[in-house]
């Protein structure tokens, strides 16, 4: 929907996809080592440079425990404000070497990238990749847009057609559904209220449910009789370990587990994009495909990307509500500027990790966003003939 790309309007795009995939069907077991084939392409490239990885258990067994202590710190527990920024560090670097290494680097050393891809299998999903930006400028969160894809071996429903799309942008708009956001709520009010109106080629409508008014029964009936493009969800979620399908994000009733969203009826499609501003929101436990045979799902994000969801935004990890608002203003503020999801995420990662990684918050290195973070000005549209 958004495929506008300025500084690629000078200079020539160079989008690279880096795919970090198993294939062995079998889903992982505790304590094994794990092989991988990952790849490294340059979109308007003819060739794709591979090489195999194993992962040792000693390797997984840190990147699991120390995604557990950033959690924690996260919460206020355990580490210390030095030790979480230097943790953030070494995650990344042992990510970096451990499947980019010495021959990746050498493949990247040429490239300057104007977006990164990241396609992972559906069975890692709950290793922090973005941390990876702490390792190599190539990387680097503030400097270059950087989206998830996945790698899944089901069949997934059908989502928008871009090419039916209209210049109108209707967004719904769930905020504070409990009611104890109060400061929270103004900001998401002011910052969706002022994208109403014309927006350069877009016109953009808001609709809000708010505090008591944020129900499921509401929300149910506004999706199935209004076509929206555009889902943000402003409030409380959680993901659960133990049973992932049952994460959730809370409404004034109740709450929208992760299994419920498979059953959602939405007018004619799914929303193109949907952002959940709430803790854990993208969040999943390891070695799980994005929905089991049971059509149990691992987590939001999972779900929302099986119903055919184009981009799915959220957090690795608890956030405080100043760091999700902070974010949720710069993002909405830049999308319609750069027409680009991508981009404007990358502004908003940009801007909350220089304000508040002093403190020692995690909500810029949290932030997640599954889609494609390029854009339609692509290198190999650009040299066709």
């Amino acid at each position: 929907m958004f495929g506008g790309y300025s500084a690629g309007r000078q200079e020539m795009p160079r989008i690279i996809h880096i795919s970090i995939a198993r294939y062995r069907p079998d889903l992982p077991d505790t304590g094994q080592s794990l092989d991988f084939l990952v790849s490294i392409h340059e979109e308007g490239t003819g060739i794709t440079w591979q090489q195999n990885v194993i992962v040792d258990w000693k390797i997984k067994e840190y990147i699991i425990n120390s995604t557990s202590d950033l959690f924690l710190w996260s919460k206020n527990i355990g580490l210390t404000l030095k030790k979480a920024n230097s943790l953030l560090k070494e995650i990344g670097e042992c990510l970096y070497k451990t499947f980019i290494g010495t021959e990746g680097e050498k493949v990247l050393e040429r490239i300057n990238p104007t977006a990164i891809l990241f396609n992972i299998d559906e069975t890692i999903m709950s290793i922090p990749w973005e941390l990876i930006g702490f390792a190599s400028e190539k990387f680097a969160l503030d400097k270059v847009p950087f989206g998830r894809l996945v790698t899944t071996r089901m069949l997934l429903r059908e989502g928008r057609n871009p090419l039916q799309q209209d210049s109108t942008v209707r967004i719904l708009a769930v905020i504070n559904p409990t009611s104890d956001l109060s400061p929270a709520e103004g900001k998401y009010i002011a910052t969706l209220h002022e994208l109403t109106g014309q927006q350069g080629r877009f016109q953009v409508e808001v609709d809000m449910i708010v505090r008591e008014q944020a129900t499921l029964s509401n929300f149910k009936e506004k999706i199935a009789a209004g076509d929206y493009d555009m889902l943000h969800f402003g409030g409380h979620g959680f993901l659960n370990q133990d049973n992932p399908g049952l994460s959730a994000l809370r409404f004034a009733d109740g709450e929208l587990s992760a299994d419920d969203v498979l059953t959602l009826q939405w007018k004619n499609a799914p929303p193109c994009f949907v952002f959940s501003s709430a803790c854990e929101s993208s969040g999943a436990k390891k070695g799980q495909r994005l929905v089991s045979k049971e059509n149990q799902t691992n987590g939001l994000a999972a779900a929302f990307l099986t119903v055919g969801v184009s981009a799915y935004a959220g957090y690795f990890w608890p956030v405080t509500d100043s760091g999700a608002t902070a974010f949720t203003r710069v993002f909405y503020n830049t999308l319609f500027e750069h027409e680009n999801v991508g981009l404007a995420f990358m502004e908003a990662r940009k801007e909350t990790i220089c304000d508040l990684e002093e403190w020692g918050e995690l909500t810029g290195c949290s932030a997640v966003l599954y889609g494609d973070a390029g854009s339609a000005h692509r290198q190999d549209l650009a040299t066709a003939n």
